[in-house]
């Protein structure tokens, strides 16, 4: 059984599965790249970051099982290519913490008005001013899973009213209420935050744009560490510019490394983040047991896996 891994995870992990599991061999590559020829001739991927192309996908012609490090699943789209039986999992539980605490901490951030008090620091004054606070405030949580639902659970702490977007607006618990997705529009008006955590499908993409932005008040602030939902172009970064929308808290970028000139950076109503809400200094503790427990039942065919992906559903 020939396993590639796309990073390097911990000499101790990679001991303890080979006392536990003679027949497995672990291969790791810094790169996909790197990881293309071995992975020819292997049985399961254990993928970090992307890499996985349509000519990787079409050549791994014994793969039989994927697992990613991330919850979203879309760097793994041409795995359908390989064939139905190919099994798919991704990292579902292990961000859940560090990403509630990213958005807690982005509309704290913005309610105490901590830039403020960062300037005033910085020209050593010490003057009064007005922060506000997340008590009363709506929060309007693009997508309904474990990730959301931890944000939602810590929004509730602070006495924050929170609705929920899912595909079928089915009741899900922390949610003051939920709505169907083409819902919407008529939700977006009472949002003071908006958090999106929605996987990156089809029916997905690029949702947040110019026109969706024009739903929001003002005063609202957007805050996006899911896929690349945010379709910034120039008539979306004029919300920002005219003051449309209040400030956006941007994690993730259709394009990363976001280039040194494009126009965000620039941009006081915007907080850049280089794609780091879902890291943590607990998150291999937390995803690698996920993967040994995989790894075991795909060696010895007993019980079930964790973290099954819907492949058609795309998460």
């Amino acid at each position: 059984m020939e396993v590639v891994i796309t990073n390097k995870i911990p000499t101790e992990t990679i001991r303890e599965i080979k006392e536990q599991l003679p027949s497995v061999t672990i291969t790791q590559f810094e790169t996909m790249s790197e990881a293309k020829e071995t992975l020819e001739s292997a049985d399961a991927l254990f993928l970090f970051g992307g890499g996985l192309t349509e000519h990787v996908i079409s050549s791994a012609v014994n793969l039989k099982w994927v697992m990613t490090s991330s919850a979203g699943v879309e760097t793994c789209r041409w795995t359908h290519l390989r064939n139905e039986e190919l099994l798919l999992r991704n990292a579902r539980g292990v961000h859940n913490v560090q990403m509630g605490e990213y958005a807690l901490h982005a509309m704290l951030d913005h309610a105490r008005k901590h830039k403020v008090s960062v300037e005033y620091q910085q020209n050593k004054r010490f003057e009064n001013f007005k922060p506000g606070e997340l008590y009363g405030k709506t929060l309007v949580i693009l997508g309904t899973g474990a990730i959301a639902q931890a944000v939602a659970k810590r929004a509730n702490v602070f006495g924050m009213r929170v609705l929920g977007i899912n595909q079928s607006g089915r009741d899900v618990e922390h949610f003051d209420e939920t709505y169907a997705l083409q819902e919407l529009f008529n939700v977006l008006p009472n949002a003071d935050y908006i958090v999106n955590v929605l996987p990156s499908t089809p029916k997905t993409k690029q949702l947040i744009n110019e026109e969706s932005l024009s739903y929001m008040k003002p005063s609202a602030v957007f805050i996006n560490f899911g896929r690349e939902m945010l379709l910034m172009n120039k008539r979306s970064l004029k919300h920002l510019r005219n003051k449309q929308l209040n400030h956006a808290y941007l994690d993730v970028f259709e394009e990363e490394p976001l280039h040194e000139e494009h126009p965000l950076w620039g941009m006081d109503e915007v907080t850049i983040t280089p794609h780091i809400a879902g890291y943590s200094s607990h998150y291999m503790e937390r995803l690698l047991p996920i993967f040994v427990h995989n790894l075991r039942v795909f060696v010895e065919q007993e019980g079930e896996m964790k973290n099954i992906v819907n492949k058609s559903e795309g998460y």
